[in-house]
């Protein structure tokens, strides 16, 4: 527990009240770290992405309507696919994380509060939709089959906003109040935490694991459209080649035409030359 440098203080005791045995909690708690470690290896990958970053947004932005609905779905199996095949990812911790997708799937209706941490987090909390017929999504609206995208590009720019957060320098941030009671060492904050944690103002249990889930989101929407935007600048980077081998050729066919033009007036020369050549030996 205490490698999860994110995990606030009161969900690291409520797990520990939990019911489950020994031998469980100790699983979760190991694969809770892998997860984090497998996570926190590839944030230099985004961080390098961050000055790119209104590039890349004014090329989402550029996308037709159905294009960009398509970039920002994810169905809510695809999640612990992930989790099993990139990050190895099994046993009970799925269990747990599969019934968090659900959380997050439907945390409307979970009457939680919200999970982030941060204006850039919360903000991207509030987008995080879920459709039965698209899975994860953006929220616009409602709107799925119109050409009116206005919504949607509100919500790419609040999730662009979050990008930066996928480069560090932490994985997970946890609260100021927690952070600047740890750090002053102050007893009196932490037990001000702790007991609002006992009367219910703050807290729920797996909010860091559901914190984790949306990050997942926005790494599998982030690479996406790093993939798409890598594409779209090779196609140019190939017309620009393409180019440059035809005025090549076209070099090469000039001097080929030039060359041929030497050899026949060579040719013709030598005709002129051989024909003199016969004329004279016939005066002789």
């Amino acid at each position: 527990m205490q490698a999860c440098s994110d995990l606030e203080t009161d969900d690291g005791k409520k797990e520990v009240d939990t019911p489950w045995p020994t031998f469980m909690k100790e699983e979760i708690w190991a694969d809770r770290v892998n997860l984090r470690k497998g996570m926190k290896t590839t944030m230099p990958t985004y961080k390098a992405r961050s000055s790119s970053l209104p590039d890349i947004l004014q090329f989402v932005l550029s996308l037709p309507a159905k294009e960009k609905r398509r970039i920002f779905q994810i169905p809510r199996d695809e999640v612990s696919e992930i989790l099993k095949s990139k990050y190895s990812i099994g046993g009970a911790y799925l269990v747990v994380l599969c019934a968090v997708v659900e959380q997050v799937a439907n945390f409307n209706v979970t009457g939680y509060k919200l999970d982030g941490r941060g204006e850039t987090e919360v903000d991207f909390e509030n987008v995080v939709d879920f459709d039965k017929r698209g899975g994860f999504t953006l929220t616009n609206d409602g709107i799925f089959d119109v050409e009116s995208d206005s919504v949607l590009d509100e919500s790419i720019k609040t999730f662009f906003a979050f990008l930066p957060r996928l480069g560090g320098p932490k994985l997970m941030p946890r609260s100021k109040k927690t952070e600047e009671a740890e750090e002053n060492d102050d007893e009196e904050a932490k037990e001000e935490v702790e007991l609002e944690t006992v009367t219910g103002v703050r807290g729920q249990s797996f909010r860091a694991d559901r914190r984790l889930c949306r990050l997942l989101l926005a790494r599998y929407w982030a690479d996406s459209i790093f993939k798409k935007f890598d594409r779209r600048g090779g196609e140019n980077k190939d017309e620009e080649e393409v180019e440059g081998e035809n005025e090549i050729d076209e070099k090469i066919d000039l001097d080929l035409k030039g060359l041929e033009k030497l050899n026949i007036q060579h040719a013709e020369r030598k005709k002129a030359e051989a024909k003199q050549e016969e004329n004279l030996f016939r005066q002789v």
